[in-house]
């Protein structure tokens, strides 16, 4: 009796191991990363060019005529710290993170009324369309949430410049005095549902190991949460994508030769 419960047993375990292994199936492979110090960690994608500031993939230099050099500086000017290109360069992921005296005052989302997050977002949804520099960014919808142990403002939104159109999903969060920013970007012929899917997957992986406290006065917060902050407060990302960015010189180039 017993040897036949056994045998059952063994039976359903192996019957569902493949459906286990299949509803994971989706998951992208990753791995894990500093954010910052080591306080702050974050899981991204496998088998994207990867960059940052201080080193560029040999690869992706090969699929653009930009420097290294170059690059490095227009990462560093934009605050980026990771960036993922994927190799048909229709997707990109960006992390940025800022340290300045109005995310220390914020210091963290989780401190700020959830109401007072909501009117500020829908205003900078309600500002429509925003130029700079030939760059029109659109934000065109928005939500909060709090994810593990940090308060995010969700945006969706469309950039749009002399190469076209495209469209966005934006994580913001402040925490322990940093302004972080997931953001992720689709060219045409990107998959957007699996892309946000895939920024979710890393969002959810940002991890705190320990939220500071601050004994900050609530009029200091009031102070920075101003309808004049919204722009800077919400840490926008109006620079142009990098993968833009390389099609850019591109074409200035194919023009000067053509002179």
């Amino acid at each position: 009796m017993y040897k036949k419960i056994i045998t059952l047993l063994l039976i359903l375990c192996f019957a569902l191991a493949p459906t286990a292994a299949f509803a994971d199936g989706n998951a992208a492979e990753m791995s894990k990363y500093f954010l910052i110090s080591e306080n702050m960690q974050i899981s991204l994608p496998d088998g994207w060019y990867f960059n940052t500031p201080d080193e560029i993939d040999e690869d992706f230099l090969k699929v653009t005529e930009n420097t290294e050099r170059k690059l490095e500086k227009f990462l560093s000017k934009n605050n980026v710290r990771y960036n993922l290109v994927s190799k048909d360069l229709k997707e990109e992921i960006n992390i940025v993170t800022q340290h300045n005296s109005q995310t220390k005052a914020m210091f963290d989302f989780n401190l700020i009324d959830v109401n007072t997050l909501e009117d500020r977002a829908k205003a900078l949804v309600d500002l429509g369309a925003q130029e700079d520099d030939g760059i029109t960014t659109t934000y065109t919808s928005y939500s909060v949430e709090k994810i593990n142990k940090c308060v995010f403002t969700i945006f969706n939104g469309i950039v749009e410049d002399e190469n076209g159109k495209v469209d966005f999903v934006q994580y913001t969060t402040t925490i322990n005095g940093y302004g972080i920013t997931i953001s992720y970007r689709g060219n045409a012929g990107a998959d957007l549902e699996a892309g946000a899917a895939l920024l979710r997957q890393v969002v959810e992986s940002f991890n705190v190991t320990e939220v500071i406290k601050t004994d900050l006065k609530k009029a200091m917060f009031k102070q920075m949460l101003t309808p004049i902050a919204i722009a800077g407060g919400f840490i926008l990302i109006t620079a142009t994508l990098i993968i833009r960015h390389v099609l850019k010189n591109r074409k200035e180039k194919k023009a000067k030769k053509q002179e």
